[in-house]
């Protein structure tokens, strides 16, 4: 704590980023921490990515801005929910690199430590909770600021479901809601608020569900046509997968998304799985629960080796 109050005061220019494929944690993290500073410091937030239509609610969203539009090299860089730093995309790792001090926040157990300062707790549910421990010894939290912190936390463990969460958890989601944020807000625009177009690729998904391992797992295949048929957006695809995972008897599922020549996986398990080791044969990474990267074969050859790789891993589990 202490490097990291050094680092914000010696930094006249801060500039905040967080990795593409925008999710709750992900944007509540980034906007909640440019609500802290917006005016204490001279503060930039990058996002290169498309926005889910379902956050952009949050405060300070229209500050958002694109790598290229900052032409300064920055005093501090802060990246926020990145395992690595390519995960903040090309253009953003190039102002990363020319930052005189770098900072790391997260809460995957497979981040690689990149950053001058690495604050990274793989215990934390969110990187929401890491940043209300971090900010609210700072200072006082603005609402702007709290709701995007909640946002955070609520969103990554699926509304205080997952088995991450913990006594602590609790104690600061009661702490951002005594500071007046709209929970009924948040709710709906987390939870309630699926597009048609999302639905529909919803059910054109898991009309082809594939159950492996008597029914313990399950793989769900999104195509590049059924987007096209859906007329889904890029983060459509989102919460395809824990649908499948909250079929009865199913442990783990997977979705595999077509990206061009590549396949984009996604895991989630519900209690024996660890998901960062089917992605890990993939190069990819998460939590135990819930994890992703990209396969560089086209989701046939992809689903392919998926397969072989869930058929390795459930040997080695008797439930």
């Amino acid at each position: 704590m202490d490097k990291f109050n050094k680092f914000i005061s010696e930094a006249r220019t801060v500039v905040l980023a967080s990795h593409l494929n925008p999710d709750g944690d992900n944007l509540g993290s980034l906007l909640g921490m440019y609500s802290f500073f917006k005016d204490k410091k001279e503060v930039y937030a990058i996002e290169d990515d498309i926005l889910p239509e379902n956050l952009k609610f949050l405060p300070n969203i229209k500050f958002l801005k694109k790598s290229d539009e900052i032409k300064i090299k920055p005093d501090l860089f802060i990246t926020l929910d990145c395992g690595d730093e390519d995960r903040i995309g090309e253009s953003a790792k190039k102002i990363f690199k020319s930052a005189k001090k770098t900072v790391n926040i997260d809460h995957h157990r497979t981040n690689t430590n990149f950053a001058d300062l690495n604050i990274v707790d793989p215990k934390a549910p969110a990187t929401g909770e890491i940043l209300y421990e971090l900010l609210s010894q700072m200072g006082s939290l603005d609402i702007d600021t709290a709701t995007c912190l909640f946002t955070a936390i609520s969103s990554d463990t699926g509304s205080f479901k997952y088995d991450s969460v913990r006594e602590r958890t609790f104690e600061v989601a009661g702490k951002l809601l005594s500071l007046g944020i709209d929970l009924n807000q948040i709710t709906i625009n987390l939870f309630q608020s699926r597009s048609v177009e999302k639905t529909s690729l919803l059910v054109l998904s898991v009309k082809n569900i594939l159950y492996l391992q008597n029914g313990k797992a399950a793989i769900v295949k999104v195509t590049d046509e059924d987007m096209l048929n859906t007329g889904a957006k890029k983060s459509d695809a989102d919460g395809i997968v824990e649908f499948v995972r909250d079929i009865e008897g199913v442990e783990l599922a997977v979705l595999l998304k077509e990206k061009g020549k590549d396949t984009r996986i996604s895991t989630r398990s519900k209690k024996y799985i660890d998901c960062t080791k089917i992605v890990g044969h993939f190069e990819g990474g998460g939590h135990i629960r819930a994890a992703g990267g990209t396969i560089r074969f086209p989701i046939i050859e992809a689903e392919k080796e998926v397969i072989k790789v869930i058929d390795e891993e459930f040997k080695c589990l008797e439930f």
